[in-house]
C-alpha cells in the first residue's frame, strides 16, 4: 500500500550528543572518589592533612562540574510543522519553552556562517523570533534550515 506523504509532518530533533550515559559517569565518578580518598587516607595517615582537605575541595568542585553536566545532558530543540502551524521547542536543564509561528507570516534566515544559528522570525510582530541549532553541526543547521525554507509557504508581506 502506498504511502500518504501529504499527510506526513515534517518535523526534527537537534540533541545534544553525550559520549557517556548517565550511569557511566556516575561509575567513573566513584572510581574518582575511591581512588583519591586512598590517597589522601595515605597522606592523612603520615601526618599530611593538606592533601585530604585539598582531595575533598577537588571532589566536591568534579560533583559540582559534573552536576552541570548532567543537568543539561538531555537538552534538545524539536522543531516541527503541524496542522499549519510551525512549533519551535527548546529544552534546557529540564525548562522547555515552546513557541508557535504562524507558516504565512514566518522568515527563516538560513545561517552562512560556521558559527550563526537559523532565525527564524515572525514578520507580523518584529519582537517574536527565536534562533535554533545550538546543537548541530553547521552543515546540519543550513540543512535543516533549507528544509524549512522550503516547506514553509514564501512570505508574501503585510
Amino acid at each position: 500500500m502506498p504511502r500518504d506523504h501529504s499527510r506526513e509532518q515534517p518535523q526534527w530533533l537537534l540533541a545534544r550528543h553525550t559520549a557517556l550515559t548517565a550511569r557511566q559517569l556516575l561509575r567513573a565518578y566513584g572510581l574518582l572518589c575511591l581512588f583519591s580518598l586512598v590517597i589522601a587516607a595515605a597522606f592523612a595517615l603520615r601526618g599530611l592533612w593538606t592533601i585530604p582537605v585539598f582531595s575533598f575541595a577537588e571532589l566536591g568542585l568534579v560533583a559540582a562540574a559534573l552536576q552541570h553536566h548532567l543537568r543539561h545532558a538531555r537538552d534538545y530543540e524539536h522543531i516541527a510543522l503541524r496542522d499549519g502551524e510551525l512549533i519551535i521547542e527548546q529544552v534546557s536543564a529540564g525548562h522547555c519553552r515552546r513557541h508557535h509561528f504562524s507558516p504565512w507570516r514566518t522568515r527563516i534566515v538560513v545561517p552562512q556562517g560556521p558559527r550563526q544559528l537559523i532565525h527564524i522570525n515572525d514578520m507580523g510582530d518584529a519582537a517574536r523570533h527565536v534562533a535554533v541549532g545550538v546543537f548541530a553541526t553547521p552543515e546540519r543547521r543550513r540543512q535543516v534550515a533549507q528544509e524549512l525554507c522550503a516547506l514553509l509557504p514564501p512570505y508574501l508581506g503585510p
